[in-house]
């Protein structure tokens, strides 16, 4: 009989590396005499008619739970601002969305609905630490494949990832923008996408920073998606936050666009989880989209 003492945690918990980021982080959060270059977090504040909604909102006693996928409004709110940067085949429909208590709540909840303990997982590094983290905590066997410097700036080894993603592989993991700004063509998109088909590997994409995105080669004006080329029962989940481009970072609001067989099983989790985003956070998301153009006008 064996008397070795299990570990007090799960083991694939206490061998995360921490991150640094939150480490250097910690270390100077109140200091007026360091400046904040930790987080990917705007010097501006969030702006006075969102942060209006959701005092409003507070005013009026909105201090209870709401629907685990998120209010109505917000989500259809979501679906019409989805659609019209990325329905130019199909409107993204409200079916598609679940809102989340963030962009890495977000990215979590997918991995926790898509990865066993022992799944293969490929992801495209250099990218924050959570997106190849999550994988690890749910047992995930984590394969990377880096992108290359070629004449100053970062490029995807098409090749390497297509080997790497066999049928074996359950999930790939791609941030793009990605903040060494590394972005994805269209056609790169179609072709990882068409690969991913033929697998059956799912793709979990976060482009989070897509409408921090500087070129014109885009009608909508926003960074390259997956979803300009993919089918709504695709194989793919695209994880989207209030944090960057609506300046709402300590907010902690996101949303999940999945294929629709997904999305209620998803609310199991979430409720699981955070049982839903704060209501007066999710008022104030609904008045961020409808003022896009003055928060995040394009370039």
């Amino acid at each position: 009989m064996s008397t070795k003492t299990p570990p007090f945690m799960r083991q694939a918990v206490m061998d995360l590396e921490e991150s640094r980021i939150r480490e250097v982080a910690n270390a100077g959060l109140g200091r007026s005499d360091v400046l904040a270059f930790w987080f990917g977090e705007s010097d501006e504040i969030t702006p006075d008619i969102v942060r209006q909604a959701a005092m409003a909102s507070m005013q009026k006693g909105e201090t209870f739970y709401s629907h685990n996928l998120g209010l109505p409004e917000l989500r259809q709110a979501v679906s019409d601002y989805m659609s019209a940067l990325h329905g130019q085949t199909h409107a993204i429909g409200v079916d598609r969305i679940a809102i989340t208590s963030g962009g890495v709540n977000a990215l979590m909840l997918a991995a926790q609905a898509l990865i066993d303990a022992g799944d293969e997982v490929v992801a495209v590094t250099p990218v924050w630490p959570n997106l190849t983290a999550q994988a690890l905590v749910m047992g995930a066997d984590l394969k990377c494949v880096a992108l290359r410097p070629v004449n100053g700036q970062w490029q995807l080894d098409m090749a390497a990832l297509k080997a790497a993603i066999t049928p074996s592989t359950r999930m790939l993991i791609v941030n793009s923008p990605n903040t060494t700004g590394w972005i994805l063509s269209r056609a790169e998109q179609a072709e990882i996408l068409a690969h991913c088909r033929a697998t059956g590997t799912w793709v979990l994409a976060d482009e989070v920073y897509e409408r921090l995105y500087y070129e014109t080669d885009t009608a909508n004006g926003c960074a390259p998606s997956f979803l300009d080329v993919a089918e709504h029962d695709d194989r793919l989940v695209v994880v989207h936050s209030f944090s960057k481009s609506f300046l709402m970072t300590g907010w902690r609001l996101g949303w999940l666009v999945m294929p629709p067989a997904m999305t209620h099983h998803m609310g199991k989790l979430i409720e699981f989880n955070t049982s839903c985003a704060s209501v007066f956070t999710q008022r104030a998301g609904v008045v961020a989209l409808q003022n896009t153009a003055d928060i995040t006008p394009r370039v």
